[in-house]
């Protein structure tokens, strides 16, 4: 008969406990990989706030987790990327809580590329996005330096030989040497601080920076961050010479010019004083050369200028002008005279206008006018009143009286309408709201100031009264 549990020799076997097992697989692990080394290609990396990195390798679909804790982060010569070959020591160990296997890492390396290198190019990378190798940034060189700083060996080559082409070139110049140590741990504090002790010193005209030829161990220093700091906030121009022309460091890149060797820096420093003199010379010779040209030029066209007409005989020059100033001068007095002509006929036919409208002669009209009329009133009243004392003599007295009486009032008020209509038709009522006539001696009425002259004497006539008077000034009023 079959049973569904096992025999109850088989069920008295102690069983293991998950965290039992968790930790046998450990212990097995790190007994059996105590020290082991992993090929394989960063597919994921994270740098974690901790300090830790964790890092997954793959090779195809195979992964393995990899662990750099971070007391070990100054085993990096480099920065592990996602995508790079990397060759990892390590123990394999575990992780309880997950049941998996990871690598715990002890070293890192480059696969097929050294590390130094790989260092060297995310340097490049990182300085060169910053704006380090930009050359608008980079300063030129003085031409003709008086001091120069040199940042090397004190007991190296490289000095000498910067130091005796300078003097070669240019005896009277100036060297300061700030001797510090070109390799080692401690060489690219001292580089930089030599640097920036050029800086704060006044007078130094250029910086070379640099040492003899080596290894690129021994040249590392020049491609240390803290240099290319220096180098980059230096106010002073730096010529950057390591090594030999093959060899390029990061100094190379960011200093204002490179040089491919000590020696070859010193030439670019400084111009051979001879040669300077030589193309001054020369220089010199061209120019006066020149200005006696351009002299012999110029007098040439002088005396050509001097010869030509306008210059032996001026006069001539100007007879068409004059002929022509005098047409124009012709035309522009044929011109006044029309205007003048013009202007007169048109005053003639106004003052003809004005003379059939005198006021004398229409205040003569009027005063007839008026005449007539009051003769005429008059001779109509003695008709009335003929009629009326004819007719009231035959009425009784009383009766009469009141006839009469109410005939004149009616009268009266007819002859004030007369009147009133008389004084508005007369010319003194003109004179009476403030207005006057003025005439010239010859009795001429004045109607505008071109007429009279200044100081000449008028008559000015009133509502009541006359004047004699002098032109002081005359004015236009416009628009009146």
């Amino acid at each position: 008969m079959e049973t569904l549990f096992d025999s109850p020799e088989e069920l008295r076997e102690k069983p293991y406990t998950v965290s039992e097992i968790s930790r046998l697989v450990k212990n097995t692990l790190e007994a059996e990989f105590p020290s082991i080394w992993v090929e394989g290609e960063i597919s994921r990396i994270t740098d974690h706030p901790s300090g830790h990195i964790y890092m997954t390798l793959k090779e195809g679909r195979d992964t393995l987790d990899a662990n750099l804790w971070k007391q070990k982060r100054g085993i990096l010569k480099f920065e592990p990327e996602q995508g790079m070959q990397v060759l990892v020591k390590g123990r394999i160990s575990s992780y309880p809580p997950y049941s998996k296997y990871n690598l715990i890492v002890e070293r890192i390396e480059p696969a097929g590329i050294g590390a130094l290198q790989i260092k060297f190019e995310q340097l490049k990378k990182k300085l060169e996005a910053k704006g380090y190798f930009d050359e608008e940034r980079k300063r030129p060189l003085p031409p003709f330096p008086k001091t120069i700083g040199v940042i090397t060996s004190g007991s190296g080559a490289a000095f000498r030989d910067i130091a005796g082409i300078l003097k070669t070139r240019d005896p009277g110049i100036r060297i300061i040497l700030a001797p510090v140590l070109v390799e080692g741990e401690k060489a690219k504090d001292q580089i930089a601080e030599a640097i920036d002790d050029f800086n704060r010193l006044s007078g130094v005209d250029i910086i070379i920076a640099g040492r003899g030829g080596g290894s690129p161990e021994s040249l590392w220093a020049f491609n240390e961050e803290v240099v290319a700091d220096a180098l980059f906030r230096s106010k002073i121009p730096v010529i950057s010479a390591v090594g030999h022309e093959i060899d390029f460091t990061i100094s190379d890149f960011v200093a204002d010019r490179r040089a491919s060797t000590p020696s070859n820096a010193a030439e670019i420093a400084v111009k051979v004083r001879a040669d300077v003199a030589h193309t001054v010379k020369s220089l010199v010779g061209r120019l006066v050369s020149m200005a006696q040209s351009d002299v012999s030029e110029r007098s040439n066209r002088i005396a050509d200028l001097l010869g030509r007409t306008v210059f032996a005989d001026p006069t001539r020059f100007l007879e068409d002008y004059v002929k022509r100033a005098d047409e124009c001068l012709t035309r522009i007095t044929k011109g006044v005279k029309r205007n003048r002509l013009d202007l007169q006929n048109r005053f003639d036919v106004l003052y003809r206008h004005l003379k059939l409208l005198k006021p004398e002669d229409l205040i003569k009209r009027r005063m007839e006018k008026i005449a007539i009329l009051q003769s005429r009133l008059w001779l109509n009243i003695r008709e009335a009143v003929g009629g009326k004392q004819k007719r009231y003599s035959e009425f009784p007295a009383s009766l009469l009286r009141r006839e009469m009486l109410g005939a004149l009032a009616g009268k009266r008020q007819l002859i004030a309408v007369a009147a009133g209509k008389l004084d508005m038709l007369s010319p003194l009522k003109v004179l009476e709201r403030g207005y006057a006539i003025a005439r010239k001696q010859d009795g001429t009425i004045i109607l505008d100031e071109s007429q009279v002259a200044e100081g000449e004497d008028i008559k000015v006539r009133l509502k009541k009264s006359a004047m004699d008077c002098r032109v002081v000034s005359k004015e236009r009023i416009e628009g009146d």
